[in-house]
């Protein structure tokens, strides 16, 4: 096994391509939305200091966890993915669902990415169509994105049973409304063991955590989930945004459940900062247990939080992009693993499994996510590092 010592972040890296030209039938917005179109953030941009202490137990402590999530007996498996969608900008009608083929292409065997517990965030408004965009189409500069339902079928029958849809694309298209198609398209999706969250169905339930029991290391274990966007100022009427992130965090603390897990979106380096800031004090404040943030399209830092009443979480600040055919090739992304005693529900262990998208295709990266900021010292592990956790 390699061990190697966090450092400081790398150099700055540009990290969204210009998306494919409008296709046919794709119309001109009458207005435009808020929180506009894609990010571009950097992967040095700002950044919340690293104050935690250090939280590395010794690499023997407990054995690196095989990818196999059928061989992870002794701990509770949570894996999460970045960016995610299946279709092309201002495409007003969406590409034909392959999700599941391009991931079936990625790792035919599912180890690499399905835990116990597998989060997954989606970029895009989901439905069969959009007439009118919440964006012009200016090459470069904005991007809105339509996919078919199909889509989150095909993940979901490949074991993803966390979905986040509260983003800077929740919504793209402004007729019908995309949030409510969304919500329309989730509720007819809908499965009993699988939690989606960021879209509801009203107001007043948005903010309700979703809430799924899964069978882990030969237990069952609830979790509650819920996606929530910092990019946008104003109150979004059905996707959870930055005004909505008391209700939820309480809505997630005060849940009956095993463990805590909230993905958060943001849009550019001060929302990027915001979303870190929550993230912390979900961890130490609300009992959150995993953080999975995603928007700048690149990998940012990890970090272990200490809860204010006993026990800790982790925060994966940005695990950058994963399947999504407007993404330009990219090295720079992982998929965050946090891996939990199946008795005490303690975290004992960290895992980062770089990953490289090139549009339709993804593959294992030899990227080095060492160099991200983090208060875990790596030690080299099947597909990527691993770091086990104080206790």
């Amino acid at each position: 096994m390699r061990l190697v010592k966090s450092r400081a972040k790398a150099p700055a890296l540009a990290a969204l391509a210009a998306a494919l030209a409008c296709a046919p039938g794709c119309t001109r917005a009458e207005e435009v939305a808020d929180d506009g179109g894609e990010g571009t953030e950097s992967e040095g941009a700002l950044g919340v200091p690293l104050t935690e202490p250090d939280e590395t137990d010794a690499p023997t402590r407990t054995a690196p966890q095989p990818l196999d999530v059928a061989k992870v007996t002794e701990l509770v498996d949570l894996r999460g993915m970045g960016d995610s969608g299946w279709a092309n900008t201002h495409e007003s009608t969406p590409r034909s669902a392959a999700f599941g083929a391009a991931l079936d292409r990625f790792d035919a065997s599912g180890a690499g990415y399905r835990g116990h517990v597998t989060y997954l965030n989606w970029e895009t408004v989901v439905g069969e169509g959009c007439s009118r965009f919440a964006n012009e189409y200016s090459p470069g500069k904005s991007y809105a994105f339509v996919s078919r339902p199909e889509n989150l079928a095909q993940a979901m029958d490949r074991g993803f049973d966390l979905v986040g849809f509260s983003n800077n694309h929740s919504r793209d298209c402004a007729d019908p409304d995309g949030e409510g198609l969304t919500a329309r398209a989730v509720a007819a999706l809908a499965r009993p063991a699988v939690g989606f969250h960021g879209v509801g169905p009203d107001a007043a339930k948005k903010t309700r955590p979703a809430i799924v029991t899964v069978k882990a290391a030969g237990r069952d274990v609830r979790v509650a989930f819920g996606s929530i966007y910092f990019g946008s100022r104003r109150s979004c009427d059905l996707s959870v945004c930055a005004s909505d992130k008391r209700a939820l965090f309480e809505g997630l603390r005060d849940a009956d459940v095993d463990l805590r897990v909230v993905a958060m979106h943001s849009m550019d380096g001060g929302t990027q900062d915001e979303l870190v800031r929550a993230g912390i004090e979900f961890v130490k404040d609300y009992g959150g247990d995993v953080v999975y943030g995603s928007g700048p399209h690149v990998w940012k830092g990890v970090r272990v939080v200490q809860k204010a009443r006993g026990g800790k979480g982790v925060v994966f600040e940005s695990v950058g992009n994963f399947l999504h055919p407007s993404l330009a090739a990219q090295s720079k992304n992982f998929i965050g693993r946090a891996l939990f005693d199946k008795s005490s529900l303690e975290l004992r262990q960290v895992q980062i499994l770089p990953v490289a998208n090139a549009g339709t295709e993804m593959r294992y990266s030899s990227a080095d996510p060492t160099t991200l900021a983090s208060n875990l010292r790596w030690t080299g592990a099947d597909k990527g590092y691993y770091a086990n956790v104080k206790r």
